[in-house]
């Protein structure tokens, strides 16, 4: 028998994660979504999953533009993120408001996030009700802060000093 539906959900909530919001453009604008499926997938080629219910708004655009950023949130971004969830009513992903920029695929990269990723679309693969989209990492920057964290359906931010770089470490703000 199959595990139910709450308790999968209230055990996933015990799966600490940075948050993400992936964006990409829209007729008139940009559109943004928080992601808790991402992880990097390969590093030659450089490749990232991200998964998206298929009732999500985004979730045609980023097939039809075959292109998307993801941005990875600091300690301060809890506005932002909430807008991209949609809690803010039917327009409330959309992020054209937001200090942005474009790199490589012309996808809306958000300002002032620690990490970033511009990607075009490399595959796309079923996965129950939300769909597996591939990226191919086409640029990708970072910058300094600290990571904005969710755990059981509350943000959290790292606790003590700030962990020293580790060598070899780079920046890349293409």
């Amino acid at each position: 028998m199959p595990v139910s539906v709450d308790l999968f959900k209230s055990a996933m909530r015990r799966w600490a994660r940075g948050v993400s919001i992936l964006t990409t453009r829209r007729e008139g604008g940009i559109l943004g979504i928080t992601v808790s499926a991402f992880c990097s997938v390969s590093l030659d080629p450089p490749l990232v999953l991200v998964c998206i219910d298929r009732k999500a708004r985004s979730h045609a655009l980023i097939e039809k533009q075959r292109s998307f950023a993801v941005n990875f949130l600091k300690v301060g971004q809890e506005r932002l993120s909430e807008l991209a969830a949609g809690h803010s009513g039917e327009h409330g992903n959309w992020l054209e408001a937001e200090a942005h920029r474009k790199a490589e695929t012309g996808a809306p990269i958000l300002s002032d996030c620690l990490a970033w990723f511009d990607c075009t679309l490399e595959a796309v693969y079923e996965g129950g009700d939300h769909t597996i989209f591939l990226g191919r990492v086409q640029a990708a920057g970072h910058s300094e802060g600290r990571p904005l964290l969710y755990f059981d359906a509350t943000y959290h931010k790292l606790a003590g000093p700030r962990p020293a770089r580790s060598r070899g470490a780079s920046r890349d703000e293409s």
